[in-house]
């Protein structure tokens, strides 16, 4: 980790903390984001031959640390001893490889478990938010997503799919509405593709599968072309 520390990411955080080339991130969001980057980095490098997807606004600090290519070919030099290739573009590519792609969103939160000891933060910088009790969603304007709140909860795809990390009571789906994940109880379940399969962090009788599908990081998606 020593490597991955020495790392000057301070550039990287004023891109992005920039409102009109940058994502207009806020100091503590950037720096909350960059610790779990740091991580990301240390998982990729611990674990080189794991498939695993991180957090969407660590990818986000990752591709703003790829766009300046000379420091980024140069830190991966340093920390890896070659280029780290990322591939944007999984789950882009129908249902299937949307569900691949929640696939190894599980499996980076249990490489992170398991290497940190901590939770996985499921929802960086936003303390201040999470107090006020409001919520997030990515797609759907009724769903919405809480760390800490068991009444409100987050879905990528469908308004009727839900999760929460601390509440047994809430569920989530990337695909399927009546699938589910709980990340604390034994009795909720996940499943991204298939309302059958499932998988809990806590239930030793749960199952999951984390084989990715064939070409996952080799076909390409391509525009719709005109009739």
């Amino acid at each position: 980790m020593k490597d991955i520390n020495a790392l000057d990411l301070d550039p990287i955080k004023v891109k992005l903390m920039h409102k009109e080339s940058g994502e207009g991130w806020t100091l503590e969001h950037a720096n909350a984001v960059e610790r779990e980057y740091r991580r990301f980095l240390y998982l990729m490098k611990t674990f080189p031959q794991e498939q695993a997807a991180p957090l969407v606004d660590v990818d986000t600090f990752w591709h703003y640390h790829i766009l300046d290519t000379l420091k980024y070919a140069a830190d991966c030099q340093a920390v890896f001893g070659h280029f780290l290739h990322h591939f944007p573009y999984i789950g882009l590519r129908g249902e299937d490889d949307l569900a691949a792609h929640e696939r190894l969103g599980v499996r980076m939160q249990q490489l992170y478990e398991e290497t940190f000891g901590t939770p996985y933060p499921l929802l960086l910088g936003a303390a201040e938010s999470q107090a006020r009790g409001s919520a997030y969603s990515a797609v759907a304007s009724q769903t919405a997503y809480s760390a800490v709140a068991g009444k409100t909860a987050y879905s990528a795809v469908a308004q009727k799919t839900a999760y929460s990390a601390v509440a047994a009571g809430t569920a989530y789906s990337a695909v399927a509405a009546q699938t589910a994940y709980s990340a604390v109880a034994a009795q909720t379940a996940y499943s991204a593709a298939g309302q059958r399969s499932a998988y809990s962090a806590a239930a030793g009788n749960a199952a999951f599968s984390q084989n990715a599908s064939s070409g996952l990081f080799t076909v390409r998606p391509r525009l719709p072309q005109p009739a």
